[in-house]
């Protein structure tokens, strides 16, 4: 009777029963079903993770959009090379204009030297040999200047600075003259090495050599023997009275004695010796009353007299 009254309820009152009765009857999975709901869960979590990351670069393209829309400048790489190219030829421009105002400003043209005070040689003479004059700074080369100096008769050494804006200095070391060469009517000076360079002044120190054998005047540059620049240097050191010194080539150095003599005294340094030899031979001739006409100690060794 009770499944007759059942089956006597409407449809939709056993369609509601039967649903109730379906969602309350528990579910029963199988080791299959679950491991499939796994994979399925798995395969959810990555997509939401995969939108996730999407969502988050669709703000860093939204972020760069922003700038994008803000109009910062472009640089263009033909606008870089002709910004540079005009650059350039401004700063040619300006070192041209530069260069040509110090090629016709007349500070920067040399009308003059700053010369270190000499005692021989005259500054014009150096100034001239310089070849400075009416030069642009810019053209003046120290050691050409130098070189030009150096070939100034009596010059030893020379030293050469340049500053701006015209300005040359120029120091200079001369030879110190020690003899006076007299020989063909042309006088010279002498250094201690024997080399010769003109005679610019009167030096009443000096003394004086004259060349008896030779009528021609000495060639330029040239040199007189060491032996006889010391033979010479030290007679007048031992007898400070000699004012005058005679010279030629097979007799050497000889002096007028003050006591109506020729003495000769051929060349080199023992002059000492010789002199020692001089002065005994002389005791001796005038202890024999005897009056030479000369008197040679040129070979110390073996003195003689004439009469």
């Amino acid at each position: 009777m009770s499944s007759l009254r059942g089956l006597s309820l409407p449809f939709s009152q056993r369609l509601e029963g039967t649903r109730a009765r379906t969602v309350a009857m528990p579910v029963s999975r199988t080791p299959r079903d679950l491991d499939v709901a796994r994979k399925r869960r798995k395969t959810l979590g990555r997509r939401r993770a995969a939108r996730m990351r999407t969502r988050k670069r669709g703000g860093g393209s939204r972020s760069w959009g922003l700038l994008q829309n803000l109009a910062l400048p472009q640089l263009s790489f033909s606008r870089v090379r002709v910004g540079w190219r005009l650059g350039s030829l401004g700063v040619v421009l300006l070192f041209g204009a530069l260069l040509g105002y110090a090629m016709t400003e007349p500070n920067f043209f040399v009308h003059s030297i700053e010369l270190v005070d000499t005692n021989y040689i005259p500054g014009d003479e150096i100034y001239r040999a310089a070849g400075v004059h009416g030069l642009n700074i810019f053209w003046v080369n120290p050691s050409t200047v130098a070189a030009n100096i150096q070939g100034v008769p009596g010059v030893r050494e020379v030293a050469v600075e340049v500053e701006w804006p015209a300005t040359v200095y120029v120091e200079v070391e001369e030879k110190e003259p020690v003899l006076l060469w007299q020989q063909g009517g042309e006088r010279v000076w002498v250094d201690e090495s024997g080399n010769t360079f003109p005679a610019r002044e009167q030096l009443d120190w000096l003394l004086p050599v004259i060349v008896d054998d030779a009528e021609a005047s000495l060639p330029a540059d040239a040199r007189i023997p060491m032996d006889v620049v010391t033979g010479a240097r030290q007679l007048k050191g031992l007898r400070p009275n000699i004012e005058m010194l005679h010279y030629d080539v097979g007799q050497g150095l000889s002096y007028q004695d003050g006591r109506d003599w020729r003495g000769f005294f051929g060349t080199g340094e023992d002059m000492a010796m010789k002199l020692l030899v001089y002065e005994t031979l002389i005791e001796k001739l005038m202890a024999r009353g005897i009056w030479p006409k000369t008197i040679s100690v040129v070979d110390p060794g073996t003195p003689f007299h004439r009469e």
